[in-house]
């Protein structure tokens, strides 16, 4: 009876420690994903081997800067004479557009080369953008909704070249009964946030596609809205095909966003601080936010300092600034940061023995609450 008891202990235990590995294993590899998708590129394979590392050099570079002129900088493009030495790995595709290579680089070489030329860096945490896009042909102005319709799939391609995430509207009955193609068109920015509001977007972009001349003759105008400080940002490009109206556009994006995001890294000016997180109540939820922070550009360190039933305070080494951490946790899913009033009154429940722990950490910079997806 002793040894039946023991023997199932020992299985029980067992198949815990195979659970969690599973589980630190399935969470390294999708913060790996998030993480390699910024610095893998695919390319055309009907060229040389130095060729296509060349070309998936600069496209990583332009992703994870936001220039689009950066190959032109001195510095960056003399480590094009060692380019190879960039790439981690590499696999042979067979597409429909043909034969394709896709390259992975290695993240922190691409970093630290940024780092030294004192070059800002823009990582993995970016606003999820909503789109809404209206076409006008003649008179007639409509949604561009069809899965199918060349503007949705040229636009989906130069967004994920530029690793911007996105979401496009449903088109249901409760978009429909909220705004029309008028309103979007004239740009009125109550209807339009409005019928966002379901989405919890980061931004809301509104495309304009209209037929209009260039030089070559028939092309297309492209005008582009976005909300910024209370400001509404345009932006026109013309082109005659919309793969390349689109690319533009997707270029010209992420420019801008990335002057908002990217950090300048410091290795010499690393400083500590603690946030605290609130409704992480098991060790998948514990062992989740904190590979997500340890992923976070600009993060070197992360260390559980307070654990209860009901909060954790992470104390995180730093190479940006606190502002830029709490810009890059905006845009995490799962963690809602709390007002300054809401920060206080939890402050004053703390029994003793909490505060005697968080007193020795440093400050707490924000309080987060975290919802699982």
């Amino acid at each position: 009876m002793l040894v039946a008891k023991w023997f199932v202990t020992y299985v029980k235990q067992l198949l815990m420690v195979l659970v969690l590995w599973v589980f630190f294993t399935l969470s390294n590899l999708a913060y790996a994903n998030s993480i390699s998708a910024l610095y893998q590129a695919e390319v055309n394979a009907e060229q040389t081997q130095q060729q296509w590392q060349r070309e998936a050099f600069e496209q990583v570079l332009v992703r994870v800067t936001g220039q689009p002129d950066i190959m032109r900088q001195p510095q960056i493009s003399s480590e094009l004479t060692q380019v190879a030495s960039y790439v981690k790995q590499f696999e042979a595709l067979r597409t429909e557009q043909g034969n394709r290579v896709r390259v992975m680089l290695d993240a922190q070489r691409i970093q630290q080369l940024l780092r030294n030329l004192q070059i800002p860096v823009w990582g993995g945490q970016r606003p999820e953008l909503l789109f809404w896009i209206v076409e006008q042909r003649g008179a007639e102005r409509q949604f561009v909704r069809q899965a199918d319709n060349v503007w949705l799939s040229s636009l989906q391609v130069a967004l994920q070249d530029q690793a911007l995430p996105f979401t496009l509207p449903l088109y249901d009955m409760d978009d429909l009964l909220s705004l029309t193609e008028t309103d979007v068109w004239a740009g009125f920015w109550p209807q339009i946030d409005q019928a966002s509001l379901r989405y919890n977007a980061d931004q809301t972009v509104v495309l304009l596609l209209e037929e209009t001349n260039t030089d070559t003759g028939t092309g297309w105008r492209l005008t582009a809205l976005r909300q910024h400080n209370a400001n509404v940002l345009r932006d026109e490009i013309v082109a005659t095909e919309p793969a390349q109206l689109m690319q533009q556009f997707a270029g010209r994006l992420s420019q801008q966003l990335a002057q908002q995001y990217a950090i300048l890294l410091n290795n010499t000016a690393q400083q500590s601080v603690s946030i605290q997180i609130n409704g992480a109540n098991t060790l998948a939820d514990v062992v989740t936010i904190e590979r997500r922070l340890a992923t976070m550009l600009g993060v070197s360190r992360v260390e559980i300092a307070q654990q209860s039933s009901s909060k954790i305070v992470f104390t995180l080494s730093l190479q940006m600034t606190p502002e830029q951490l709490l810009q890059g946790l905006q845009f995490e899913p799962n963690l809602t940061q709390r007002s300054t009033d809401s920060e206080s009154a939890l402050m004053g429940q703390m029994d003793k023995e909490q505060l005697d722990v968080v007193s020795s950490t440093p400050a707490i910079l924000a309080e987060f609450d975290f919802t699982k997806s």
